[in-house]
């Protein structure tokens, strides 16, 4: 079977060699420092019917700018996949994810190692996106259980518990929250924080009637507001996983749904409404949002937040907390399986 292709684009030469060794073991990769350069080799692969998969560009090139490369790329061959590299903080390319549809914004100065962008190109040229295991390979998965209380997992082990209610959710929030702090000294706000949005998101926001209704919250006619049932007893259906666990410095945190109603367009759009300063007072333009506060708080405190979602089938949200370094990297990824993309940012 014939490599996937992917084309690098770095003028920095220790960065190029390091991309190309590590990922030349799955894919045919092809290197080159400049902006006229890959436009020049992009388009011999077309002539050729030999085209690249993926293309990969740092922002800054001698000759141009990575995030035009990208656009005159996209114009030449929509269906190419796409991602920056930068020494910014992502933040500042939210728009242009958007505008240009780029998948990927890789950080130079986080800890997105050359393996977790080995993950994102398989998991882009796959379609194969489900399972935290694809990040920690030697990872071992005790999948659901219905007891009541689960042992502590050991190092590279993750455990599964069966949420079923308001009941289950607050229980395994405060239990969790308790052995982290206990074992790993993670803060007890921390591991909370993101417990109750990952369970909030799975258990009020997910499920949706026939007719794309919320089952267990209430919108607000006319306004951008929600009001979530109390004390909920989850239709089996509806019934989700949570996991937690740990390897080496990072502790994991999952939640598996059902319904795949989350949206990458969704996502995306309450994390720049919380980036976004347009008002008089200088303040978030979604501060007085009901719902979105929690996705910004909680990628504030976190080292990597992926999703993965297969629309209307099921959507897997995975949280990286590292415990050795205290500056969260805040790296984001999102993978849509069934609508016009799937797609990582």
């Amino acid at each position: 079977m014939d490599l996937k292709r992917i084309l690098i684009v770095e003028d920095v030469e220790s960065i190029l060699l390091a991309f190309k060794d590590f990922l030349r073991t799955k894919f045919e990769v092809v290197g080159v420092p400049s902006y006229r350069t890959a436009i020049s080799v992009f388009e011999n692969a077309l002539q050729e019917n030999r085209p690249f998969d993926f293309v990969i560009s740092d922002v800054h090139l001698p000759d141009g700018n990575g995030l035009d490369l990208i656009q005159d790329i996209k114009n030449r061959y929509p269906k190419i996949k796409t991602a920056l590299i930068t020494s910014y903080e992502i933040n500042e390319y939210i728009d242009y994810i958007q505008k240009f549809g780029i998948d990927q914004v890789i950080s130079k100065n986080t800890h997105m190692s050359l393996h977790d962008v080995m993950v994102m190109l398989e998991k882009h040229l796959t379609g194969n996106i489900f399972g935290v295991d694809k990040y920690f390979p030697s990872l071992r998965i005790y999948y659901p259980t219905e007891l009541r209380r689960s042992p502590w997992p050991q190092n590279r082990e993750l455990y599964s518990v069966q949420i079923r209610s308001t009941e289950d959710r607050i229980y395994w929030t405060e239990h969790v929250s308790e052995l982290m702090k206990e074992k790993l000294n993670v803060p007890i706000s921390i591991s909370k924080l993101v417990l109750d949005e990952l369970m909030t998101n799975a258990m009020i926001r997910a499920p949706r009637d026939e007719d794309g209704s919320y089952k267990y919250q209430q919108q607000v006619k006319n306004e951008d507001k929600l009001i979530p049932a109390t004390n909920i007893t989850l239709d089996p259906e509806d019934y989700f996983t949570m996991q937690y666990g740990y390897y080496d410095e990072w502790v994991i945190f999952t939640t598996i749904d059902p319904n795949g109603t989350l949206r990458k367009s969704e996502i995306l759009y309450r994390l720049k409404r919380h980036l976004s300063i347009n008002n008089p007072m200088g303040l978030p333009e979604g501060l007085t949002d009901t719902h979105g506060r929690g996705l910004f708080l909680l990628r504030e405190q976190l080292s990597h937040i992926i999703f993965n979602i297969e629309r209307n089938k099921k959507t897997e949200i995975i949280c990286l907390y590292n415990t050795m370094h205290n500056t969260p990297s805040k790296n984001i990824s999102i993978f849509e399986l069934g609508g016009k993309y799937h797609d990582d940012l």
